[in-house]
């Protein structure tokens, strides 16, 4: 499986006479879709990617799908957005699948890139551009132009999970520590001691040299 491309696609990157040409897998359970922006079919053989070798991915021209582009962050890929045509009737089946919330969330995406030359020939290898999860779909339009946008979240940030944790949790980990206490005491202008009735006493009423009294104090 390769994740960049070869020495051969990379030399055809500048060529003016050639196009990049893309491929998605949406793993939807029951339906996997598999297309192609080269102008045919492919079937692929002995790329060592097991999503691609054996599999035929159908030709469409951007009409049917449309993917949103791809952008690199610290922390992982951006939120990618997939279009897909949502039609009454002609997508029905596409339809129910993703009213049924365990047929696609949670399941994978990839995205691939190659080069194409001006016969739709593809040129050095193919590779992986982008792997992601399914999360949020929604039906935009009405039945005359109606689509299905579908979420994409990258590993790294369908992984990572919101701890709920913020500074004012410290004392779960560090019982003996009122910082968080202080400092809220120290925002709020309050004169009461927020560390005990032994720790050192912050007066307000001093000014500038009482915070410093107690800052000298409490190190």
């Amino acid at each position: 499986m390769s994740t960049r491309p070869d020495a051969t696609a990379q030399a055809e990157l500048n060529q003016s006479v050639n196009e990049p040409g893309y491929c998605a897998f949406l793993d939807l359970d029951g339906d996997p879709l598999r297309v192609t922006t080269a102008p045919y079919s492919m079937t692929f053989a002995g790329t060592g990617d097991t999503q691609l070798d054996g599999h035929t991915f159908d030709a469409q021209d951007g009409l049917l799908m449309r993917v949103a582009p791809v952008e690199m962050k610290e922390g992982g890929g951006s939120t990618v957005t997939v279009t897909m045509s949502g039609l009454m009737g002609i997508d029905s089946d596409t339809l129910n699948i993703i009213g049924d919330k365990s047929k696609w969330q949670g399941r994978e995406v990839v995205l691939w890139a190659m080069m194409l030359d001006p016969y739709g020939d593809r040129i050095g290898n193919i590779w992986s551009y982008y792997r992601g999860y399914m999360t949020v779909p929604r039906i935009v339009g009405d039945r005359s132009e109606q689509t299905i946008v579908m979420t994409i979240e990258s590993w790294l940030n369908f992984m990572s999970q919101p701890s709920g944790r913020t500074w004012l949790a410290q004392k779960r980990y560090d019982a003996g520590d009122m910082s968080a206490e202080a400092s809220i005491a120290i925002a709020n202008g309050t004169k009461g001691n927020a560390l005990g009735p032994s720790a050192p006493y912050l007066d307000w009423s001093k000014g500038f040299a009482g915070a410093l009294d107690y800052a000298r104090a409490i190190t």
